[in-house]
Order: structure tokens, then C-alpha cells, then sequence
């Protein structure tokens, strides 16, 4: 009797030992490494493998690498509109969970496939158990969607900080939502939403400061999405992420962080306004690069407030 007890308190405990470790995500999931083919080749495949699963491709580009790396590294901003429907559902701020992203960069393994973790992302942005079926199943079809799309050794590993829960804590962590600052709002009134998002626009692509926009996405008539992005910013928070995983054989091991750009700007109606929003960018920082660890993040305070202080003077120029 004892015996079959000690065996059922057992079983207990590896059943919640597996559901445990099964709520771990990370930041980003890396599908497969050793892929065969140019580094090209396997860009242009990855796009065409996408588009065939209903995935669209807003933006395709190659991302900045530190100075003195002999790594490539790729990023495609990518959206689907029966997916981000659903994210929507959950109210205009939901809108940060969008669009995912896909990163195709090389190390010491050669060229692999990764991309932005929704079932990670999505817990720190709608909640934990918000669209949980949805965030875990559109995880599991990016991974087998990548995986086609080029010869490899598939690994699907989870990457990036490793979360057992959606809320970011620590030093510049906190509540989501306490994280959304407004940059600029007016009364809803009029052609306000449309008028505003172009002016927005404007100022972005007409700044000194080496910024440029990657994509736009039109979210209806509620929303409009922007991603930035500055290749001397992207360089040095990916030479920040791999500073610690850094070998004689891969000196720039952060480039697997490059589903973590372009930078949200969003312009979106709520509560009778129209606003103009960005996430803090210390927290932001935060959910993408946690993994850097604590001392990355304090030798490096200054750089989230100045990224922030830029994106907030274009943003806002054409507006004043």
C-alpha cells in the first residue's frame, strides 16, 4: 500500500514537473541550424515558404552587426490578418504583440532560422492565459513552417530569457500596460486617427538622426503600427546580448537577438482620443534582451533613454 502511494505521489510530482517546465517559453524560439545553402538563398526561401502559409511579408532587410563581425544577420517583419485579428480582439494595445518577426542569421553552426515567440510575447502583453491556445498553436506553425524552408537540423530551442510567466520584474520591469507611454494625443475628431499617423510618418522619415522606417502596418481604422530602426542602435544592443557568450568561435553571438527590432511606434484611438504611443524603452529593452543579464543592463542605462528621446523627437516632429 505505502509502495503504491509512494509511486502515485511520484507520478504526482513529474505530471507537475512536465506542466511546469511546459509553461517555460523563450523570448525566441530558434527553429533550425546548419542550414544547406547560401545565406541568401535561405532568405528568399524562408519569404516564399511564409507567403505560401499566409504569412505576409512586410518587410525583409539585413540587420546591423557589431563592428568587427564576420556574422550575417537577417530580419523579416511578418503579419497574418486572421492572426492579428484575434490579438485585436483583446483592444488596441494588444497591437504591441504585432507583428511578429523572423531572424536568419549565421554562427558557429552556420546559417539558422529563429523567430519571435508569440507564446512568450503574448503572455506579457495580453496576460497568461489570454489567446493561450492560439499563441502556443501559431508557435508550433511558424516552427513547421520554417523548418521547411530549408535543409537543416531542426532543433526548435528555446532562446532568449526563459519565462515561466508573462509579467517582466526586475530592475526597469513592471506592469505591461503601466509600460505604454503616450507621446502625443488630441481629441478624436474628424480625420484625426489618419491625419495623425501621416504626420507621424512624416516625421520619421524626414529625421537626421539615422532612423528609418521599415514598415507600416494599417490595422483598420483603429491603428496603425510603425517600425523603426537605426543600425548603429540594433549593433550595439546585439553586441550588448552576446558580450557574456562571447568565444573564440562566435564573437558576436548576440545576432540571434534579431527578431528583436525594428521599435514599435503606435498610433491608435482610445477613449475619444487619438494618441500617439511607444512602449518605455527601458522595459522594452527588457523583454527582449533580459537574457543579457543585470550587468549588461548597468553598464548600459543611458542607451534606453536616448533611443527613447530620438523616437519621441521624430515621432512628435511634424505634430508641434
Amino acid at each position: 500500500m505505502k509502495r503504491t502511494i509512494f509511486y502515485l505521489v511520484m507520478a504526482l510530482v513529474l505530471v507537475f514537473a512536465s506542466t511546469v517546465h511546459a509553461e517555460d517559453f523563450g523570448m525566441y524560439v530558434k527553429v533550425l541550424d546548419k542550414a544547406q545553402g547560401t545565406f541568401d538563398d535561405v532568405v528568399k526561401n524562408t519569404e516564399q515558404a511564409l507567403a505560401k502559409n499566409g504569412w505576409h511579408v512586410l518587410a525583409s532587410y539585413n540587420a546591423a552587426v557589431p563592428g568587427g563581425c564576420n556574422h550575417r544577420a537577417h530580419t523579416l517583419v511578418i503579419n497574418s490578418p486572421s492572426y492579428a485579428e484575434k490579438i485585436l480582439s483583446h483592444g488596441v494595445r494588444s497591437a504591441f504583440a504585432l507583428p511578429l518577426r523572423v531572424g536568419i542569421y549565421t554562427d558557429e553552426n552556420g546559417i539558422a532560422i529563429s523567430y519571435l515567440n508569440p507564446a512568450s510575447l503574448n503572455r506579457t502583453v495580453l496576460g497568461d492565459n489570454v489567446e493561450k491556445t492560439l499563441s502556443i498553436n501559431t508557435a508550433k506553425e511558424l516552427s513547421s513552417i520554417l523548418a521547411s524552408a530549408a535543409r537543416g537540423r531542426v532543433i526548435n530551442q528555446q532562446m532568449g530569457e526563459i519565462r515561466g510567466e508573462g509579467y517582466v520584474g526586475g530592475m526597469g520591469g513592471g506592469a505591461f500596460l503601466e509600460k505604454i507611454g503616450d507621446i502625443y494625443k488630441m481629441e478624436d475628431a474628424g480625420n484625426a486617427l489618419k491625419e495623425t499617423a501621416a504626420k507621424v510618418k512624416e516625421g520619421i522619415t524626414s529625421n537626421t538622426k539615422g532612423w528609418r522606417l521599415v514598415y507600416a502596418l494599417d490595422l483598420g481604422s483603429n491603428i496603425v503600427v510603425y517600425g523603426v530602426d537605426k543600425a548603429q542602435t540594433e549593433a550595439r544592443a546585439f553586441e550588448i546580448a552576446g558580450e557574456k557568450r562571447e568565444s573564440k568561435i562566435n564573437a558576436c553571438p548576440g545576432v540571434d537577438h534579431a527578431a528583436a527590432f525594428p521599435i514599435e511606434v503606435i498610433v491608435y484611438r482610445e477613449r475619444g482620443m487619438v494618441k500617439v504611443v511607444l512602449l518605455d524603452e527601458m522595459y522594452r529593452m527588457k523583454v527582449y534582451f533580459e537574457d543579457a543579464g543585470k550587468w549588461a543592463f548597468m553598464k548600459n542605462m543611458g542607451m534606453p533613454g536616448s533611443i527613447e528621446k530620438e523616437i519621441t523627437g521624430m515621432a512628435t516632429a511634424r505634430l508641434k
